[in-house]
């Protein structure tokens, strides 16, 4: 089994994606997984400030030229490392899909060394999104009941099922009051999905809104701060155990590992 891809985006911002790839890293982790996160929010890359760690080359640099992939590449943690983005570099998150391609390229000396990446894409229905999540084994859209996120991640689901289908996407809903509404939060979407686009969304959970799982953020070792008897705890575990079972990583493309991530954009 080579490297499993998966991607997490969301329609509208400030639903806690970022958060959610921290945790669901560390949590893969805490599984004996070797993790690999790929800050692809271009221009808006952060997820090293949750490790408080600096950073002295991130993509910017691969495409002037300057390194290598493996130069720019950042120990979070044991067994999870981080290729950053560029912060606040226009350029880069202006990227069309042949400068996308170009980077994605750039993976090609990393299958093998880790049991998963972990894409974190940029808010929105931009190109450079829909490339990234195109070619991911699983695809996770993130959204909470904020009406905005729920329209804003439809539209997403909607453009992405237009051009890639809908096969592996998940709906995962984040920051809900408890497990109940989480799951009524996802039905309220794919009846609507269901309804529009004629395809099911498919459900692996949700995640309430638990101040030990925003955390991350106020600790250089967020390693340990979701607790085993809090109810973060229990949610992530069931999330990241459905993660780990799915059949998308059993198929032909999963066998591929990074092969098909890169495949994707030179096709």
């Amino acid at each position: 089994m080579g490297t499993r891809v998966v991607g997490i985006a969301s329609g509208k911002g400030g639903v806690g994606k970022t958060t959610l790839i921290v945790n669901l890293a560390l949590q893969l982790n805490e599984f004996g997984k070797k993790v690999l996160i790929f800050d692809a929010d271009l221009g808006m890359a952060n997820v090293h400030l949750a490790f408080s760690k600096s950073i002295s080359h991130d993509l910017s640099d691969v495409i002037d030229g300057t390194v290598s992939l493996e130069e720019t590449i950042v120990g979070l943690s044991e067994g999870i490392d981080l290729i950053p983005g560029g912060s606040g570099v226009a350029d880069i998150a202006d990227l069309d899909e042949m400068g996308v391609s170009s980077i994605v390229r750039a993976f090609s000396g990393l299958e093998g060394q880790y049991d998963y990446l972990l894409v974190d894409m940029s808010a929105g229905i931009s190109t450079q999104v829909l490339t990234f999540l195109s070619c991911v084994h699983l695809k996770i859209v993130v959204g909470t009941d904020e009406l905005g996120s729920i329209s804003d991640a439809y539209s997403l689901i909607k453009v992405h099922s237009q051009h890639h289908g809908m096969d592996d996407l998940i709906y995962l809903p984040n920051r809900v009051s408890s497990p109940k509404e989480g799951k009524k939060l996802f039905e309220s979407v794919n009846y609507v999905t269901t309804k529009f686009l004629k395809r099911d969304l498919e459900y692996i959970g949700s995640i309430s809104e638990d101040p030990l799982y925003c955390r991350v953020w106020e600790s250089s070792r967020p390693k340990g701060n979701v607790k085993s008897s809090s109810n973060a705890f229990a949610e992530l575990s069931a999330v990241v155990s459905e993660i780990e079972k799915h059949s998308a990583f059993n198929s032909e493309e999963g066998s591929k590992g990074l092969s098909f991530f890169l495949d994707g954009f030179t096709s």
